[in-house]
């Protein structure tokens, strides 16, 4: 069952990442007119899901910098609190 899900979830993203380099590829060769072979359609695909991936971790590297930052803060004005009495 997990390799069936596993399957399913790379086909998936597989197909998104074709169907946006295809995308793409239109988009390029209606404006350049060059013609781009199809042996590299899914490369850019991939590229693609792989750029979105890590815009996505930075953005929650980020987000949970500022989670621990806030977190410390936080804990060290309890603790002034309490010396303060």
């Amino acid at each position: 069952m997990a390799e069936d899900l596993l399957t399913t979830v790379m086909a998936f993203i597989y197909t998104i990442g074709h169907w946006i380099s295809e995308k793409i590829v239109g988009l390029v060769q209606s404006i350049s007119g060059v013609l781009i072979p199809q042996t590299i359609v899914d490369a850019i695909g991939m590229l693609v899901i792989l750029t979105i991936f890590l815009a996505i971790a930075e953005v929650a590297k980020k987000a949970i910098w500022i989670v621990v930052a806030v977190g410390w803060v936080l804990i060290i004005i309890r603790i002034l609190i309490l010396m303060i009495g």
